[in-house]
């Protein structure tokens, strides 16, 4: 029967150990040699001769260990490597992106909802500040009365923070659509820095880099793909920056 491979550790502890009885065998050499020399004759040629053999004999212990030493290692270092190999293997056969792609297009939806509902929001905030703004001055706006407008309950400004007031009521203030977003971002990235630093790098990043983002996560750039008759629907600079994106319809759609 076969004994147990050694571990590395095991090996390891096995050299050590021949290292020291080698090293105390010649330790005890050098003892015998020194007694002579101080003249005890009771040290024989036999026991010098001896001793030599003893240290000669844990010199070749070491070396013994140091090649089990060697080939623990390389039979661990063997058996890690097949098991990461096997992992890889697994990951990559059980690998599924299918709830990543199907949360993405959740994104995308409500990201593109949340949008539209900011982005006309925060129009109608400016398009009524500028009117307000501009019927303060027609009132007579002064620097002794800057808000002749508050008689009227109103009060308005067109540049930032762009807002309207409505005395008494409280106050509407525009806010980027962009902004919006990334404040949403923000606080689902809340606590991640690493995590923040990766979006804002994507966010800078040309339509071609996004691409090969998407394509890194297989099947999530066919997810966000336009198809045909909202594709038609795009103004021509989302088209471009789409198509660079890779999200552009396919040749044969439609």
């Amino acid at each position: 029967m076969q004994p147990e491979p050694l571990t590395p550790a095991q090996a390891r502890e096995q050299l050590d150990t021949a290292r020291r009885e080698a090293t105390e065998a010649a330790a005890l050499i050098d003892t015998l040699a020194e007694r002579v020399r101080e003249g005890d004759s009771e040290i024989t040629g036999e026991q010098m001769a001896g001793q030599k053999q003893l240290a000669e004999l844990a010199e070749l212990r070491v070396t013994a260990a140091e090649r089990k030493l060697a080939e623990a290692q390389r039979v661990d270092l063997d058996a890690r490597a097949r098991a990461v190999g096997d992992r890889a293997r697994t990951l990559v056969a059980d690998d599924s992106t299918e709830g990543i792609v199907d949360a993405a297009g959740d994104v995308l939806e409500a990201a593109t909802r949340l949008l539209a509902l900011s982005a006309a929001r925060d129009a109608t905030i400016r398009e009524v500040a500028n009117d307000a703004v501009a019927m303060n001055e027609q009132l007579g706006r002064s620097d002794r009365n800057p808000w002749p407008s508050r008689d009227y309950g109103f009060m308005g400004q067109n540049f930032p923070p762009v807002g309207v007031t409505a005395v008494g009521q409280g106050r509407a203030e525009a806010v980027h659509a962009g902004a919006v977003l990334g404040a949403i971002l923000a606080a689902a990235l809340a606590g991640q820095s690493e995590a923040q630093r990766r979006a804002s790098e994507i966010l800078g990043l040309r339509g071609e880099s996004t691409k090969r983002v998407l394509d890194s996560v297989p099947g999530l750039a066919a997810a966000l793909r336009y198809d045909r008759a909202a594709w038609d629907k795009l103004p021509q600079d989302v088209r471009n920056e789409a198509a660079r994106q890779g999200r552009q319809p396919l040749r044969d759609e439609g």
